[in-house]
């Protein structure tokens, strides 16, 4: 698989590209959420580059050229992936975004008028706060989880303090963290100016989010365009068994950590199934 790589010391981002069938008329930047690292972005745009369309899995943090931890992240770094991809000659460029990467998706959108396709995978409306820490240790971290020229990006806090993963896993017997997620203070400044996108909008969320509240959000955005008149298309897709996992292949750590996924793997790959094509025909005969 030819792969070229880009650095943050070099390029100003960290990124992989998949080149898929060697076109040029499109390509799609690919980031996934509070993981971090590479590993799920690499997948994702894997994804796209065997079904024939070139793909850029771009690190937000969690890797030795980004920060360690979810805060802060710059928006400049797709900025530089946009002119990075038209030096190599790539005609028209999207963006899809899972989970905390929707959030830099359609940021990155609402500014960037050159981003042609926005996919938001279990979205979220507004900029939450950032998270510090790893594992059982992970907790807010007072500070935003973007910042764009130089400044802090206006965010909902979270209401707790600290979060006691390892007990709600044992209590919930999933990675039942919606309720660190609901009744945020959503200050209109942290809402996301959707109406500032140039661009065809899909989102994709779960009824069985136990994460955050996707399908709510993805609601409020699909309302918001339909009254507003959004000239691009837009679409709402929820799904009724996948987890937050909204992903193309399931890591199998993912299946432990979800009930939805232990109790319905049928109807979740089915799921999994109907999100692929999704995503295909809304790169392929949408944008």
């Amino acid at each position: 698989m030819n792969q070229t790589q880009a650095s943050v010391a070099t390029e100003g981002f960290e990124g992989i590209l998949f080149p898929g069938n060697g076109r040029k008329d499109k390509v799609v930047i690919v980031m996934s959420g509070s993981n971090g690292g590479m590993t799920l972005t690499r997948q994702e745009a894997q994804f796209y580059h065997r079904n024939g369309i070139p793909a850029l899995a771009l690190a937000l943090f969690g890797t030795k050229q980004t920060s360690p931890e979810l805060s802060r992240v710059p928006v400049e770094y797709v900025r530089h992936a946009i002119v990075w991809l038209k030096a190599h000659g790539y005609e028209r460029i999207g963006i899809d975004g899972t989970s905390k990467g929707s959030e830099m998706a359609l940021v990155a959108a609402s500014v960037y008028p050159e981003l042609s396709c926005v996919i938001a995978r279990v979205p979220s409306h507004f900029v939450s706060e950032g998270l510090s820490g790893s594992g059982k240790n992970k907790h807010p971290s007072g500070t935003s989880c973007w910042s764009y020229q130089g400044r802090e990006l206006p965010y909902a806090p979270y209401r707790s303090r600290t979060f006691n993963i390892l007990k709600m896993f044992m209590q919930e017997k999933e990675m039942h963290i919606i309720t660190f997620n609901r009744d945020k203070d959503v200050l209109p400044e942290s809402i996301i100016p959707i109406e500032n996108i140039h661009a065809p909008v899909l989102m994709l969320s779960s009824t069985h989010d136990e994460v955050w509240p996707s399908f709510e959000s993805a609601t409020h955005m699909e309302n918001a365009l339909t009254q507003m008149n959004f000239p691009y298309p837009h679409r709402h897709i929820a799904f009724d068994n996948m987890s937050h996992a909204a992903l193309t292949t399931l890591p199998w750590i993912y299946k432990m950590a979800f009930k939805s996924e232990r109790q319905h793997p049928k109807e979740c790959q089915k799921d999994r199934e109907a999100l692929k094509a999704s995503l295909l025909n809304w790169v392929e005969n949408v944008w």
